[in-house]
């Protein structure tokens, strides 16, 4: 074997190894979400060791730190080094999301048009702040997303993760807030578009150019790809709309 052919290999291995890292924390933190979500551990209480959840989940424990490191930035727990990770008694997002349920017939084109006006810049923001490490992870995501393309799999809560984690990179507590708090009905949109194959392809191909100008540090790529990845999803929640619509039409229901 070729000097070549042995860092190729190498290469492969490592990519392979860190596509499992990820995959195992997404699992983790989506998991663990839903649970502290639905309650089935109170504010106050105390998660079990880094130790035990991995061996709950059949995981490293760098993937218990990953996700517990990302609940920690939505302020579901506090992680109290020496002390353990606890349940907190803010559910931001939650609380949002029940709030924009009551907006009514319209609300997906109108997070729609919020998210044209704020990721783009948010995109940007994340190419000039967000870590080394938080863009290997973004890039790791979109490279995700087009396997599970390939594979012809729903990729929509990956999607969504993909667009926390810019945020979170942005280093605004609020815009980020802002985007957390109608992650709920971020996945319920990304749902009814990714049905569309077509909708898919052009969203696996942003995600993967937008991943590729933050690891290169360029903002103003950055926010012209994310505008134009935001534009794209707007005229899919438009074509969703009006074909829920004629089908109601036709049943009758309107």
């Amino acid at each position: 074997m070729t000097n070549t052919d042995s860092e190729s290999t190498s290469d492969s291995a490592l990519n392979q190894a860190r596509t499992r890292v990820h995959r195992g924390y997404h699992e983790v933190f989506e998991d663990l979400q839903q649970r502290i979500r639905q309650g089935d551990w109170l504010p106050g209480a105390r998660l079990p060791s880094i130790v035990q959840l991995a061996k709950e989940f059949q995981v490293g424990t760098g993937s218990i730190r990953e996700a517990l490191r990302s609940l920690q930035s939505i302020g579901l727990i506090k992680i109290e080094h020496g002390s353990g990770v606890y349940i907190t008694g803010a559910r931001p997002s939650t609380e949002l999301s029940s709030h924009f349920q009551n907006v009514g017939e319209g609300q997906l084109i109108a997070l729609a048009e919020t998210r044209c006006i704020l990721e783009p810049e948010l995109a940007a923001l994340a190419a000039e702040r967000g870590t080394e490490d938080e863009l290997i992870e973004i890039e790791t995501l979109a490279q995700q997303m087009e396997e599970e393309a390939k594979s012809g799999n729903d990729f929509a809560e990956l999607d969504v993760l993909f667009h926390r984690k810019i945020s979170y990179a942005a280093r605004n507590p609020i815009l980020y807030q802002t985007i957390e708090g109608v992650s709920d009905l971020f996945l319920e949109s990304r749902r009814k578009i990714l049905m569309d194959l077509g909708a898919m392809q052009r969203s696996v191909r942003y995600h993967s150019l937008i991943a590729e100008a933050l690891r290169s540090r360029n903002a103003a790529q950055a926010r012209l790809l994310m505008q134009a990845h935001m534009n794209s999803m707007l005229n899919d929640v438009l074509a969703v709309e009006r074909r829920e619509k004629l089908n109601k039409t036709q049943d009758g229901t309107v």
